[in-house]
């Protein structure tokens, strides 16, 4: 049997196992900073006290939690046993949060892909990215941000221009957020040689990029090559998908490579169907080649 209750003083050593043995599995990259016992201590004396707590039991046996904070609409913590993931508890505690208020925050680190889709799935948007110099971990970081109206996707102030060299650092940063064919930053130099350095040098003569700002952070970019015509990458940042970003860098991008006379126009992208890229490629008109490059796929765009 299933049950939703607020926690109680006793349930702290389950919680505190719960956070540990969730953490380190679901994030073994992070600095483990604190012991099982510090970890009990916080709990019965930080988390249990100072926020309001739900736990799941299922039959008597307390498999997660969430932890609201008293002051403000913040999701501090959502955690539940590795043996109880992809089971819909997770879903049914965001969901009972966010049925009781009109607005919902929290953090969550940029490498943790599964927890951004989780939240991503549920109407959470990403309206902050920090390199980590806030937290305790020092590990880069992305605020979400959730509203019961759905105002957090209204469209912020977007504004487009060239990129400069300056630009490279904080775009392959936003290129190593993207959900759709997520890449680290080694997957990308070992696998493609891109690197500020390898693209330095570039963008000064056969490459050409644009970016898409908002608040003041990179939230797009398009790079492409006049000497063989390829749009080389697009990219946008979680969050602002659906604000017509990619649409846009790629039309400057093939404006400027149909100005350099590149024939044909092309680009790589994943084969999966499922992917939000391969329907607003297939609908702006780009072409299955049967080529391949690597695991990606060759398209090439229509003629007018």
């Amino acid at each position: 049997m299933i049950h939703y209750r607020p926690a109680l003083a006793s349930d702290a050593p389950a919680v505190a196992r719960i956070l540990r043995l969730s953490m380190r599995t679901a994030m073994p990259w992070l600095p483990d900073r604190y012991t099982p016992d510090e970890d009990l201590w916080f709990v019965e004396n930080r988390m249990l006290p100072d926020a309001r707590v739900t736990v799941v039991e299922e039959d008597g046996t307390v498999v997660g939690y969430m932890a609201l904070s008293a002051v403000g609409d913040w999701i501090e913590h959502l955690y539940l046993l590795p043996s109880h993931w992809r089971r819909g508890f997770g879903t049914e505690l965001l969901c009972r949060a966010q049925a009781e208020t009109k607005e919902l925050q929290l953090w969550a680190f940029q490498q943790n892909l599964p927890a951004r889709r989780f939240y991503e799935r549920h109407g959470f948007r990403a309206v902050d990215f920090t390199d980590g110099a806030g937290n305790e971990e020092k590990t880069p970081d992305v605020r979400y941000l959730w509203r019961a109206d759905g105002s957090q996707f209204d469209a912020p102030p977007l504004t487009y221009r060239e990129m400069t060299v300056a630009d490279i650092p904080a775009a392959l940063e936003m290129r190593f957020t993207t959900n759709e064919n997520a890449i680290t930053p080694e997957q990308l130099e070992q696998q493609y040689g891109v690197t500020v350095r390898s693209l330095t040098p570039r963008l000064s003569a056969e490459l050409k990029g644009w970016l898409c700002a908002a608040d003041g952070q990179v939230v797009g970019f398009a790079m492409a090559d006049r000497s063989d015509g390829e749009v080389e990458v697009l990219a946008v940042r979680p969050g602002y998908e659906g604000f017509g970003i990619g649409r846009r860098l790629l039309e400057l991008a093939v404006d400027w490579l149909r100005e350099q006379g590149c024939s044909p126009i092309w680009l790589c992208a994943s084969p999966n169907p499922d992917l939000r890229a391969s329907a607003v490629y297939r609908h702006l008109g780009w072409r299955k080649t049967g080529r391949r490059v690597g695991a990606d796929e060759v398209l090439e765009l229509a003629e007018r």
